[in-house]
C-alpha cells in the first residue's frame, strides 16, 4: 500500500518522505519497533515509491503496474528475505544479495531487500550482509526489521540508518479496526487494547479460533472456583499450540479485575466488551489474592519460555491458583 494508506507511524513514514523527496536516503535502513507495528508494511511502501512509474510529489500512486507487482509480492526488484527454519542463513545471503544485488534492476529504478526479522540472521549470514553494507551497490536499497535491534551486530548497526516504530494508541487503532473489520466500538477497543496498539496483533486476535480461544477462556475464568484450577491444569494439554496465547488473556483478565477492584478507570481496561463480567467477578476477589494469581501466571510463562516441563508448570499453578482462590473472602 501506498504510505497515505498506512495507519499511524506519520513520524517515520514523514522522515522516509522527506528523505525520498531530497534524494537523502541512505542505502541502510534499520526499522526498529515492538513485533506488528507496522514496519514491513512501511518497508513495501518505501519499495513502491522508489519504484512506482508515476508517482507523486511525496507518495506513489498505487495503481500502476510496478505498484501492484509490488503489493502482490511478484516484482523482480522487490525481495523480503525470511527465516529458513529459525534462522536466515548464509546462503540466502548469498544466493539473493551477493549473487543478485550487483546486477541492474529489472523493472525498476532500485532493488530493494527486506530482511524481515533481521536479527534471525546466523553470524555467517550477518557477516555476509556486512561485506555488502561495506560497499553496497548504488542502486539498492536494504531494509532490515528487527523488533531486537540489539541482537544485530554493532557494525551493521553502525551503517543502517534507524526509523523507530511505536505502537498505536487504543484511540487511534480503535477506529481503523471498526472500519477494517466492521465490529462495535466495544470490540474494537478491546482489541486495540490486548493487541498493545499493534495493528497485525489486532487483525490476528480478530480471527475466529482467536475470539473462540479468548471467549472460551473468559467465560471459564469467570465460572472458576476452588477446585477448578487444579482439574483446569490437567486438561490444559489441550491448549499446548497455545499457551501463549491462553497466559495472556487470563493475565488481562486479572489485571482488569485488579484495576477495578482498586477503583481504577475503566478507560484502562483491556477486556472493556466484558466490562459487566468484570464488575460480577469482584465478588469473589481481594487485591491480594489478584495478585498472587498474577504472580503465578507471570512466574508460570517464564517457566515454559524457558522449556520447562509443561505438565509440571501447569500443576504448581494449578496448586497455586487454588489456594488463592480458597484464600479470597466475598467481598460485599
Amino acid at each position: 500500500m501506498p504510505f497515505r494508506d498506512i495507519q499511524g507511524q506519520a513520524a517515520a513514514v514523514e522522515q522516509l518522505k522527506r528523505a525520498w523527496q531530497n534524494h537523502r536516503l541512505p542505502h541502510a535502513l534499520l526499522f526498529t519497533g515492538p513485533d506488528g507495528v507496522g514496519k514491513r508494511t512501511v518497508a513495501l511502501a518505501l519499495a513502491q515509491a522508489l519504484n512506482c512509474k508515476s508517482p507523486s510529489l511525496d507518495d506513489a500512486c498505487g495503481e500502476c503496474l510496478a505498484c501492484r507487482k509490488t503489493a502482490q509480492g511478484i516484482h523482480p526488484d522487490v525481495r523480503v528475505l525470511e527465516p529458513d527454519g529459525a534462522h536466515i542463513k548464509i546462503e540466502q545471503i548469498r544466493e539473493t544479495l551477493q549473487h543478485d544485488a550487483v546486477l541492474k534492476p529489472m523493472e525498476g529504478e532500485r532493488k530493494v531487500y527486506i530482511l524481515d526479522p533481521a536479527d534471525s540472521l546466523t553470524l555467517g549470514a550477518a557477516n555476509s550482509l556486512l561485506k555488502i553494507l561495506e560497499e553496497p551497490p548504488s542502486a539498492v536499497m536494504l531494509v532490515l526489521v528487527t523488533a531486537q535491534p540489539f541482537a544485530l551486530l554493532d557494525t551493521i548497526r553502525s551503517r543502517c540508518r534507524e526509523i523507530r516504530f511505536f505502537p498505536l494508541t487504543a484511540q487511534r487503532l480503535a477506529p481503523w479496526l471498526r472500519m477494517r473489520l466492521g465490529v462495535d466500538e466495544a470490540a474494537a477497543q478491546a482489541l486495540a487494547r490486548l493487541s498493545g496498539g499493534r495493528p497485525a496483533e489486532a487483525l490476528r486476535l480478530s480471527e475466529p479460533e482467536r475470539r473462540e480461544l479468548r471467549n472460551t477462556i473468559l467465560a471459564w475464568a469467570q465460572n472458576v472456583g476452588p477446585q477448578s484450577w487444579s482439574e483446569w491444569a490437567r486438561t490444559l494439554g489441550e491448549y499446548q499450540d497455545d499457551l501463549t496465547d491462553v497466559f495472556d488473556i487470563l493475565l488481562s483478565w486479572y489485571r482488569d479485575l485488579l484495576l477495578a477492584v482498586n477503583r481504577g478507570p475503566q478507560t484502562l481496561w483491556m477486556n472493556v466488551d466484558h466490562a459487566e463480567a468484570v464488575k460480577q467477578a469482584l465478588v469473589r476477589e481481594t487485591p491480594e489474592t489478584l495478585l498472587d494469581k498474577c504472580r503465578a501466571l507471570l512466574a508460570a510463562r517464564d517457566q515454559l519460555s524457558r522449556n520447562a516441563n509443561v505438565q509440571l508448570v501447569l500443576e504448581v499453578l494449578g496448586m497455586t491458583m487454588t489456594q488463592a482462590v480458597g484464600a479470597a473472602v466475598p467481598r460485599r
